[in-house]
């Protein structure tokens, strides 16, 4: 009976040591004055993307950190994130390329984006609801950076949607 015990204490240590409670992504969102575009780099933790991924109806054969240089999976993953965070530049829509992702060590993805060139409106609306849909505990949370001055937004479940004026 006591191996039993012990037995179930591991696993029960295992399973909730391995869950988290609490889910953010972050973006960081910088005009490019030269260029004239929005680069953007987004933070978000591998297994809540790849569980949201399969969840939206995407197969996955293999661990997005596998997947690095596979360009078919690039242009799913650049899909699904302009479905999870969009910028509006005055009332034009911005389509996003991901130029290419890293994942490290600890678990997290970096996405790195930009925009076409464009001239800057006097509001940028943004949309972040990556990962809401599964997880309704996350919180998103951008900086917008131009001419070495920041702005901050969050993003919830209730309120996916912040407007940033320059």
């Amino acid at each position: 009976m006591k191996k039993l015990l012990a037995v179930f204490a591991f696993f029960s240590v295992l399973f909730s040591a391995s869950a988290h409670e609490y889910y953010f992504a972050f973006g960081e969102v910088e005009y490019n004055e030269s260029s004239k575009k929005l680069e953007i780099s987004l933070e978000v933790n591998t297994h809540d993307l790849e569980f949201d991924m399969k969840k939206s109806g995407i197969v996955l054969d293999k661990h997005i950190e596998d997947q690095v240089k596979d360009a078919v999976f690039k242009k799913q993953l650049e899909v699904y994130l302009n479905q999870g965070f969009k910028i509006t530049n005055g009332d034009l829509a911005l389509s996003l390329t991901l130029i290419g992702f890293d994942v490290s060590p600890n678990g997290l993805l970096y996405a790195y984006m930009e925009s076409a060139p464009i001239e800057l409106e006097p509001q940028l609306t943004f949309c972040f609801k990556l990962l809401m849909e599964s997880f309704p505990n996350q919180q998103n949370k951008i900086t917008f950076i131009r001419n070495k001055e920041k702005q901050t937004a969050v993003f919830l479940p209730a309120k996916p949607t912040e407007v940033i004026t320059l």
